[in-house]
């Protein structure tokens, strides 16, 4: 039997979210045993393989396949709680769920040509607001309010994935992984109006953040900033003070609500952003959130008219299936053989149903070769 890779057991267990020992129990070995194979200290026998591969949901091909040497994370996961063993968990399940993610586009990039990264780079230290302000402008935006930000982040290169966390102290978390920035938000909520917001507040840590380490991070105070500075860009990104102010004329919560589908942000963002602009007093702020929450809206209720605030679209991953599939490079349901990830990955990323991924019968393979039966190699324009 080949050799398996010992990352891909590793890269498995976290992604469900286990523990050496939690595995160890549904496989009925010792923990000791678990921590050998993900060492590479022993190989698990092919009973154990298969095993391994049915208690985590990966297919076995996966555990026989070494990771991308290109594949490398920068700088921080931007978790907004870090504390406790369970978040430390989390932590670990994100990266690989990144991992994996990036691991589909890095097998693309062979055969799309995607947009480039670009993030704006900050001329030395930046306050929030100035970050927020320099980034509209090197996108040439304006300061009018941004209806489509998943095709505006998209079209600058990064890359937007869905994650379930179960857990609702995580709403997103943003990395750069082989030199891509990637953004995940939380499918759980349907909340558009926070995913907006979690959205912009993940690209405030992209630009403002990534020279800072995991490590940096375990400091409480330094991590309590960086997500102040983080909300503290996103209110500005997507508020900017000259257009905004002239916007906020009736101070009522029901005037904030009527602004909420010109903005694409909850009435509760927009009111914290009047107070830091000095359009509302303190006082008129505390009687807003005491009215908010009188009404529920702050735990058991989402705001009214968040059908109206603009989805996040994400369409990367679509229109890669579709012209993979257009120009004759290869079928949905041929990608398992080359890319042998879960399915669940596969379907996110190409938003697709998991029947797409497998063959029908007696199908023969001949879309990857052109006529002359030499394989189709070139990229594709996205």
């Amino acid at each position: 039997m080949s050799r398996v890779s010992p990352e891909r057991i590793t890269q498995g267990r976290e992604l469900a979210g286990l523990s050496k020992t939690d595995l160890a129990d549904r496989l009925d070995v010792s923990p000791a045993a678990v921590a050998q194979w993900e060492s590479g200290a022993k190989n698990p026998t092919a009973d154990n393989l298969a095993a391994i591969s049915a208690a985590l949901g990966i297919p076995m091909a996966l555990l026989m396949k070494p990771k991308p040497a290109g594949l490398s994370i920068r700088g921080p996961l931007s978790f907004r709680a870090r504390n406790n063993a369970q978040i430390r968990r989390m932590n670990r399940k994100a990266t690989t769920l990144a991992e994996m993610v990036a691991e589909v586009f890095l097998w693309l990039d062979e055969r799309i040509a995607f947009p480039v990264a670009n993030l704006p780079v900050l001329r030395g230290e930046m306050m929030p607001d100035d970050a927020a302000t320099h980034c509209r402008r090197e996108w040439n935006l304006g300061d009018r309010p941004i209806l489509k930000l998943g095709e505006l982040l998209e079209s600058n290169g990064i890359i937007l994935g869905s994650a379930v966390f179960n857990d609702e102290r995580f709403d997103a978390f943003s990395c750069v992984l082989s030199s891509r920035p990637f953004i995940f938000l939380g499918s759980e909520k349907g909340d558009r109006a926070r995913s907006r917001f979690d959205a912009a507040h993940e690209l405030g840590h992209l630009i403002l953040h990534q020279h800072l380490s995991e490590c940096d991070l375990r400091d409480a105070a330094l991590h309590k900033r960086v997500e102040a500075e983080a909300n503290a860009f996103a209110g500005s990104f997507l508020m900017p003070e000259s257009t905004f102010k002239q916007d906020v004329i009736n101070l009522s919560l029901e005037g904030f609500l009527k602004m909420k589908p010109r903005w694409g942000v909850s009435a509760q963002a927009m009111i914290f952003r009047s107070r830091e602009l000095g359009i509302i007093s303190d006082s008129q702020y505390t009687e807003l959130f005491r009215q908010i929450s009188m009404k529920g809206w702050r735990k058991a209720r989402r705001e009214p008219l968040d059908d109206q605030v603009p989805a996040i679209q994400s369409s990367l991953g679509k229109r890669s299936l579709e012209l993979l599939e257009k120009n004759a490079i290869i079928h949905a349901w041929e990608i398992p053989s080359e890319l042998p990830l879960p399915i669940s990955i596969l379907t996110q990323v190409f938003q697709a149903g998991a029947h797409e991924f497998r063959p029908a019968a007696n199908i023969i393979s001949l879309s990857s070769y052109s006529v002359s039966g030499e394989r189709n190699d070139d990229q594709v324009a996205l």
